[in-house]
């Protein structure tokens, strides 16, 4: 049965050279986009419905999954056809002769001697010649059989070391795309003066909408307050960090104002009392 990448082969190859094509994408939410329609594909052959630079990326790095995933099932195919014609071939000897072309020489050689007179071709051989060239015969194609088993033995181990190379390099890849997208530098703010990484605006905005407060604010207020003295901010982080942080504690300590209630009393007596005679 011919072999399908899509849903045999259990691992698929993520290039160096992609790691541009990954930043040059807008958000983090386009690269996790991307990387799961990469799995999809992979996977199961699916297309997913994508837009912008995401599609753009996508169709290129499909590309490259369908190559090498058709290379790996012309592999298995190829294996497959040595494994029906009983694995390797037999091996050769220096005068291009197989086994049993030199054992055939080697006995027409020797009944090529000459034999001592008296003895007559026709003769049989004696039994325990015969028997020990019948268990010598058995001998060899047990060999031939037990390097046939290890031949394809052999093709097993290289397949599993394979596919363990491939899942190491895969992982190991994951983990430096995961670092990388998280060490990230990104502009922010109205005049784009203000650097942070990934995982710094995603902190800084968690703790933000933790009190409910707005980060994009503070973002913009300090952008616009570099642009207009004309200044560079080298780490906003930490002044974005304490003003939030100053926020945080007077938003806490603030006391929500008593209601007045809704007493009508005072009214009924302003009517009761009003002289209407003076509009008379």
């Amino acid at each position: 049965m011919a072999k399908n990448f899509h849903t045999d082969n259990k691992a698929f190859m993520l290039y160096k050279d992609w790691e541009d094509i990954f930043q040059a994408l807008d958000s983090s939410e386009e690269i996790g986009e991307l990387v799961m329609a990469l799995f999809a594909y992979a996977k199961r052959g699916e297309t997913p419905k994508l837009s912008g630079g995401t599609k753009i990326a996508f169709l290129m790095m499909r590309a490259a999954i369908e190559r090498d995933g058709m290379a790996w099932e012309e592999m298995c195919a190829q294996r497959s056809e040595c494994g029906k014609k009983g694995g390797r071939p037999k091996k050769s000897d220096e005068s291009g002769n197989t086994d049993e072309k030199a054992e055939q020489t080697a006995a027409s050689a020797d009944n090529a001697e000459e034999k001592p007179q008296g003895i007559n071709d026709t003769a049989e051989k004696p039994k325990a010649f015969s028997q020990t060239k019948r268990f010598s015969e058995k001998a060899k194609k047990a060999d031939k059989d037990i390097d046939i088993d290890k031949d394809k033995d052999t093709d097993i181990d290289i397949d599993k070391d394979t596919d363990k190379d491939i899942d190491k390099a895969i992982d190991k890849e994951k983990k430096k795309d995961a670092g990388t997208a998280k060490s990230v530098v990104r502009s922010f703010g109205t005049h784009k003066n203000i650097m942070l990484t990934s995982e710094q605006y995603n902190e800084l905005e968690s703790r933000c909408r933790s009190v409910g407060l707005s980060l994009e604010s503070y973002i913009s207020k300090l952008s616009q307050w570099l642009f207009t003295k004309g200044r560079h901010c080298t780490d906003p982080y930490r002044i974005i960090s304490g003003w939030l942080d100053n926020d945080s504690k007077r938003k806490t300590a603030a006391k929500p104002k008593e209601r007045q209630g809704c007493d009508l009393s005072w009214y009924d007596d302003f009517a009761m009392n009003f002289d209407l005679s003076k509009f008379f």
